[in-house]
């Protein structure tokens, strides 16, 4: 049984990180039970499709998270928004890289912030594959596995290692010109960059940025839920970021840079034209 935690306790970091923890560390093993499975998949427009395992789990935890913060409102991937009239809200994305788990692909996660006035004051990104556990807490650092994490300090785009996400073929509008340019940037920065990967889970490689893993990563037509936590993970780590225009990161942005200060400069300027 969760304890309830009253948001004007919600300075109790640390308890209702333990808790969080521990829900978000079940819905894993729930989507485990699912991987490697035959999935029934149904489409969803203009963002690939859902299945039974990204219910199960964004089920389990927006039960689990209201109980320990019950007055707090979900915004969740599958279901929406449920206003519960509370500045608080728990953003959750119950499966990142839902098309890489329903083909057996080890590359997926499970993303949940805690939000106050749309401020990422919690993150967690969990990959329960290899059990690894990325927290943030705003002004307090970033962890893996509760030992602190920071991101890469590579002043050189030419020897960096980057991560894009790309959406996918039916998601947005007006495609047409704006994917082009799009399409052309990434060719630049190939040219420019040591190497980079499209591995198709966007919350996961934030993560990995946060903690070095990656140089940096950039990615277009994605939801608040998709990098909510991943934003204060890159923040808390000594990161910064932004999206195509320089413009800080919120609920309604749609691009996003995410590195050091030197390698967001540089990528930048070359998104800097993307409209």
């Amino acid at each position: 049984m969760h304890s309830k935690i009253n948001t004007k306790d919600i300075k109790d970091i640390s308890k209702i990180k333990k808790e969080t923890e521990i829900i978000i560390k079940k819905a894993g093993e729930i989507l485990l039970s699912y991987f490697g499975n035959s999935l029934s998949k149904k489409n969803k427009a203009g963002a690939g499709f859902v299945t039974e395992a990204d219910l199960a789990s964004e089920q389990f935890l927006i039960k689990n998270l209201l109980q320990v913060l019950p007055e707090t409102s979900i915004y969740a991937e599958e279901s929406g928004v449920q206003d519960n009239h509370s500045d608080y809200c728990w953003v959750i994305d119950p499966l990142d890289g839902t098309t890489n788990f329903a083909h057996g692909i080890p590359y997926f996660c499970i993303s949940v912030a805690l939000t106050h006035n749309n401020i990422p004051l919690l993150g967690f990104v969990y990959n329960p594959l290899l059990d690894e556990m990325f927290f943030a807490h705003k002004d307090n650092g970033a962890f893996l596995n509760n030992s602190p994490i920071t991101i890469s300090n590579l002043k050189s785009l030419e020897d960096s290692f980057l991560a894009v996400c790309i959406p996918y073929p039916s998601a947005g509008t007006g495609r047409g010109e704006y994917y082009e340019r799009f399409a052309k940037s990434i060719m630049d920065i190939m040219q420019k960059s040591f190497s980079f990967r499209h591995c198709g889970a966007a919350a996961l490689d934030l993560a990995y940025t946060a903690a070095g893993r990656f140089d940096a990563m950039f990615f277009e037509d994605m939801c608040w839920w998709d990098f909510a936590a991943g934003k204060l993970l890159i923040k808390e780590a000594g990161g910064i970021s932004t999206d195509f225009q320089n413009n800080p990161i919120g609920p309604k942005s749609r691009t996003f840079i995410g590195a050091n200060k030197q390698i967001h400069a540089k990528l930048l300027d070359i998104f800097k034209n993307i409209q």
